[in-house]
Order: structure tokens, then C-alpha cells, then sequence
């Protein structure tokens, strides 16, 4: 089998989520306020690496999938993709950790996809603009009609879907994106 190399990296993040989640899972490595507080602060970043069953993790994987399929050109490389995405991962932690002391744990790997997906609107200067465009109009609506009318996800997952954190997610994933581009234009300059 002849693997395109932009899938190595998000297989590698895939593998990832895969050995976290049979380590121990979000009782070992979610974010968990609590823990934090007593010195435990990996779990601000490794939240963002494990799920709550293994629906969930599959719902992320499918969603991993989605985001290369559309960016995939843009976040393959391994230093793309485990710059943003571990950027994003961790400020969501931390913008949980700083705004939402009321939320007592929190895991998944959405709000560090939708970075992801939000880098991949930043980074595709080869992508027309309209379509740049419509993608963030699309993400930025996605992010207003969840906070407002929550999300069917929910039901799946048996769980509340933290939509904060998707949308420190997006943020730090555009963010991350426009420093990528300007120390990769610098490094060229």
C-alpha cells in the first residue's frame, strides 16, 4: 500500500489518540481541573489526546479525516501538523484552565481539530479565495449556531460537547497558522 506521505503525520496523531486512550484513557491524561490544580499539568495538553469512549475517538478520527481531506496539502507535513495541533491543544487547555473554572474535566480532540481546520483556511494561499472564504464563513457559522443551539453531537457521545473549546480551537489554530506563515517567509527571506 502506497500511503500519500500527507497522511504519515494525522496517522501518527491517529496512533496517538489510539495508545493514550488504551493507557489509561481520560482517567490518566484528560483534563481534569482538580488534577491540574495538584500539579498534574500535562493533562491541560494531553486532554485534547484522549476521549471519553470509543465512540468518541472514532467521531475524532472521522473528523481528523475530514480536516486532511480538505487541507490535507496544507497541514501534512509533520512540523505543520504537530505545530498547530499541539499549539491548539494546548491553548484550549489553558483558555479552559483561565475562563471556565466551573468545568471540572474536559476531553476530546474537537476543539484542537476545528485549529486544525481554521489553519488550513490560513495556509491554503494555493486555494482560490472564494473557497478560503466560504470555508471560514462555514466554520465561524458552525461555531455561532453550536454556542446558540448546541449540537446533536452530544447525544452520540453522552456527554456536553464543550463549545468553548472548539472555538479556542479555531482561534489558536488561525493564529498558529499566521506565525507558521510569517517564520516560514522570514526563513525564505
Amino acid at each position: 500500500m502506497n500511503l500519500p506521505r500527507a497522511w504519515l503525520a494525522p496517522l501518527a496523531l491517529a496512533a496517538t489518540w489510539c495508545l493514550l486512550q488504551g493507557a489509561g484513557g481520560p482517567d490518566a491524561w484528560g483534563y481534569d481541573r482538580a488534577a491540574i490544580g495538584d500539579g498534574q499539568v500535562w493533562r491541560v495538553l494531553t486532554g485534547s489526546l484522549v476521549h471519553i469512549h470509543a465512540t468518541h475517538l472514532a467521531l475524532n478520527l472521522v473528523g481528523l479525516a475530514g480536516v486532511m481531506a480538505v487541507w490535507g496539502r496544507e497541514l501534512g507535513a509533520w512540523r505543520v501538523l504537530a505545530a498547530v495541533f499541539s499549539g491548539s491543544a494546548l491553548m484550549v487547555g489553558l483558555g479552559l484552565w483561565l475562563t471556565a473554572p466551573e468545568l471540572a474535566w474536559y476531553s476530546g480532540a474537537s476543539g484542537a481539530l476545528h485549529g486544525l481546520f481554521a489553519a488550513g483556511i490560513v495556509l491554503a494561499t494555493a486555494v482560490s479565495t472564494g473557497f478560503r472564504l466560504l470555508a471560514g464563513l462555514g466554520l465561524l457559522l458552525k461555531l455561532v449556531l453550536e454556542t446558540q443551539f448546541g449540537s446533536g453531537t452530544a447525544d452520540l457521545i453522552g456527554a456536553p460537547v464543550v463549545h468553548a473549546a472548539h472555538q479556542f480551537g479555531a482561534i489558536s489554530g488561525a493564529l498558529a497558522a499566521l506565525l507558521w506563515r510569517g517564520w516560514s517567509y522570514r526563513g525564505r527571506a
